[in-house]
């Protein structure tokens, strides 16, 4: 557990050694015995019984702009100082730079996170005070701020990580009014029966399967009281998919109880925002729903309608979210003031073959509001690449027999999912985020295995720098 307090002086003292700048006798020793080699995020602790020493962090050339090298330097420091049971050491803003000690700092709070709801016997926790001496007032609003941030993704990632047998869309409708209990957050819950009367014929096609009645969920922070006009979030909520009758194999079932992480991140989005009071309006919207199979699942060749009244061809049962957030994002675009939409969405395994599991996809139908998207997750160290939309891949997802299809043959499966959801924005600023490959998977940088709580930092940013008044 790491904990930052300011103007401690302790007998520890840690030392940034930026471009293999620092100089003392001990570091020239270190380096001539090869003890220490100042690779990037290398660390050295040099501590007595006594618990007195000096501790080294390298850092390499270049670091302008690559802010990620730095959080993923305070991550592997934070594990570190707990392994070499470090308690107490300090850092000097005025011998280093306060913009890197704040990227630092983000890594170290990064190491807090520990998912363990489901273990009986939990892991000991070693605490680590680093004071910030010296650290001007800006540099401690920055580090409270992301205090409130970070808390924000741990609420995500522990929605995420939670299974699906204890989150399902009651469950998880229930803990959402309970997260928002007694702040500035009014939360609607949606049953079945009101669901049915808004027409969201999509949502319950693929809700359809299962024993558990959807819901669909309406979050509403507002902060500024001069307009009721707000950018919205939407979010995926699939509380567990078994890709319907287009059956996903039992290795790719597993982890199907993240399916709702871009749902997971506009809740936490919503959290920090609301949390830090920011004078803006945000609405975030979200369906949740289990895909699953039964004699009253939806299947392969039906056609359904949607909120918007499109005719939509099923092409595959496995591909559900797209069909749930269609009537989401049109009610986001027909029943609420929104002057933007951005989604987020754990849509399709083949934005992962294209990017990685570092680069979130993106479509969007405006070039002004994706830059600032771009910009938002790129200060933050949440990349997106926005991916090209075609007249004849616009083409491709008309039916033969319906008006749409939710999938087709071939190739393009992120860009064409993303074509089908931008058709129900009504026309409105509308950004597709496909987090499919980012939100979840094994432990890298500064993430532990499990979520990584992607799109909560770049939603916050966004709403932050261009929708506050």
């Amino acid at each position: 557990m790491i904990k930052i307090t300011y103007d401690n002086k302790f007998n520890t003292k840690l030392v940034l050694d930026l471009e293999g700048k620092a100089k003392s006798k001990e570091l020239e020793l270190l380096l001539e015995k090869k003890l220490f080699n100042g690779k990037q995020g290398e660390v050295f602790v040099n501590v007595n019984l006594d618990r007195e020493g000096v501790v080294y962090l390298a850092l390499e050339k270049g670091l302008e702009g690559c802010h990620e090298k730095v959080r993923t330097a305070g991550f592997n420091l934070a594990k570190k100082l707990t392994q070499e049971k470090v308690s107490k050491i300090n850092l000097d803003c005025k011998e280093e730079d306060p913009k890197l000690a704040l990227f630092l700092v983000q890594g170290l709070l990064f190491s807090n996170y520990n998912f363990e709801k489901y273990k009986t016997k939990k892991a000991e926790e070693f605490e680590v005070e680093l004071s910030l001496l010296n650290a001007p007032k800006a540099l401690k609003d920055k580090i409270k701020e992301f205090e409130v941030v970070l808390n924000g993704i741990n609420v995500t990632r522990d929605f995420v990580n939670t299974r699906a047998i204890d989150l399902y869309p009651e469950s998880y409708a229930n803990e959402i009014v309970k997260l928002f209990k007694g702040s500035k957050v009014e939360v609607e819950v949606y049953d079945k029966k009101q669901i049915e009367e808004l027409g969201m014929h999509a949502l319950l096609a693929v809700g359809s399967g299962s024993d558990r009645d959807p819901r669909f969920v309406v979050m509403k922070y507002f902060g500024n009281s001069e307009t009721d006009k707000h950018i919205t979030f939407v979010g995926k909520g699939l509380t567990y998919d078994s890709g319907g009758y287009d059956i996903k194999p039992g290795r790719s079932m597993f982890d199907m109880f993240s399916d709702m992480a871009g749902s997971a991140a506009v809740v936490g989005a919503i959290k920090a925002i609301s949390d830090m009071k920011l004078k803006a309006n945000v609405v975030a919207v979200t369906g949740l729903v289990e895909n699953l199979v039964s004699g009253h699942a939806y299947k392969n060749g039906d056609i359904i309608s949607s909120m918007k009244g499109s005719t939509i061809e099923i092409g595959s049962t496995d591909a559900e979210g797209r069909l749930t957030l269609a009537d989401t994002i049109y009610y986001a675009a027909t029943k609420l003031n929104s002057t933007h939409i951005i989604e987020l969405s754990t849509l399709t395994g083949s934005v992962g073959v294209a990017l990685g599991s570092d680069i979130t996809g993106a479509i969007s139908n405006n070039d002004d509001f994706y830059s600032k998207v771009f910009e938002a997750g790129e200060h933050v160290g949440e990349p997106s690449w926005r991916l090209p939309i075609t007249d004849t891949l616009k083409e491709a997802i008309k039916g033969e027999f319906a008006d749409l299809r939710n999938s087709i043959p071939g190739g393009a499966g992120t860009i064409t999912a993303g074509i089908f959801l931008e058709h129900f924005s009504e026309g409105l600023p509308f950004v597709h985020l496909d987090i499919a490959s980012t939100s979840y998977g094994n432990a890298k940088r500064y993430y532990a295995a499990g979520s990584t709580g992607v799109g909560v930092r770049t939603l916050y940013k966004l709403v932050a720098s261009n929708f506050c008044k």
